[in-house]
């Protein structure tokens, strides 16, 4: 892990991962289905703390182009789903490239597959 930040201030920019973040985001994140195929993971970021919405969808829908009828699809459910996930907040950190957002953390988060 990176060196520790002084109390108060923001820690700085930095693409990374840990094992842990993973683990931390599982145990603390809430899930809410918004509507059907859609979920928001809310919880804090595990490296910077700044709350976060995630959404994941898992409809799409398409339009025919010769049309305008309009097509859902659904990913299939009937697995665990991995979901990569990465900080989105637009807390201050220093070093941050222009054009990116949150802290630089990054982790995977498996959601449980929904009976059908």
């Amino acid at each position: 892990m990176a060196a520790s930040t002084p109390i108060g201030e923001p820690l700085p920019y930095l693409e990374i991962t840990d094992e842990d973040y993973g683990q931390r985001a599982a145990s603390e994140f809430t899930v809410e289905e918004v509507r059907s195929g859609t979920l928001i993971l809310r919880g804090p970021c595990p490296r910077c703390r700044a709350s976060l919405e995630i959404p994941v969808v898992s409809t799409i829908v398409h339009r025919r182009s010769f049309g305008r009828h309009w097509r859902r699809v659904d990913r299939p459910q009937a697995a665990d789903q991995v979901e990569p996930m990465m900080c989105t907040c637009e807390d201050d950190h220093s070093n941050r490239p222009d054009g990116r957002y949150g802290c630089g953390a990054y982790w995977t988060v498996i959601i449980p597959a929904r009976p059908s």
